[in-house]
């Protein structure tokens, strides 16, 4: 089964991506939080019944001035075009989402994001190029649910003059939105980059990154795959 059209990514992350080395292993494999998937839908939702409503009330203000042979088509018409749009956001939205995800692996940070349900452009930092990291907490709806943003800048454009151009700032950073464990990301990231350039014969066996592994499950988890280490 394509990685696109997983319902959920849980360990062991045994999948395959388009481009993947032979000698590449995924650490992790993520997709925006799902909160942000249903904050869409219920935008679209909302659409659909107000195209309803709005072709059901004019329907009504005419059928009192011209008849029912007018007003029952426009009602009609609404009724039939607000189904199409709600189906079709909801299709068009929950592709985008299932198909849009972020990995890391033991050579780079990549995401393959999709545009429309039939194009995609694919963004990677190889590791080695990682200048430096951070997580932060972007606007009200990252506040309101919790969630973060983790951002890695890199050394493609780090030493240049500032600049304006929004395609130079674009390859400066790679982002990762929307996500609940950004700062255990960042800090899991870091320490891969540690072992990248420290100890990279042994990164074939770095510990993957599960959210929320912490404290005691962290070390049941390092008992139960002792092949594993971080």
């Amino acid at each position: 089964m394509s990685i696109f059209t997983q319902s959920e990514f849980v360990f062991p992350y045994s999948y395959k991506f388009p481009g993947q080395a032979s000698d590449e292993r995924i650490l992790f494999v993520t997709r925006e939080n799902k909160i942000m998937f249903w904050t869409r839908l219920a935008g679209v939702i909302a659409a659909a019944v107000a195209i309803g409503i709005v072709g059901s009330s004019l329907g009504a203000v005419l059928q009192s001035v011209v008849g029912s042979q007018v007003s029952s088509p426009i009602q009609v018409a609404s009724l039939v075009f607000a189904v199409l749009f709600g189906s079709t956001g909801w299709w068009w939205i929950s592709t985008l989402w299932q198909k849009s995800i972020m990995l890391i692996t033991t050579q780079r940070l990549t995401k393959f994001v999709y545009t429309t349900p039939f194009n995609r452009h694919n963004l990677s930092l190889p590791l080695d190029m990682v200048v430096d990291t951070g997580s932060y907490t972007k606007g009200f709806t990252q506040a309101l649910f919790k969630l973060g943003t983790f951002t890695a800048r890199s050394s493609a454009s780090s030493s240049g003059a500032a600049t304006d151009d929004p395609d130079r700032v674009n390859k400066k950073y790679f982002y990762i939105e929307n996500v609940a464990s950004a700062e255990d990301l960042q800090h899991y990231i870091n320490k891969l980059l540690t072992s990248f350039r420290h100890a990279h014969e042994r990164l074939s066996s770095f510990r993957p990154f599960l959210p929320n592994l912490k404290g005691e499950q962290r070390k049941q988890f390092m008992e139960q795959y002792p092949e594993y280490w971080s």
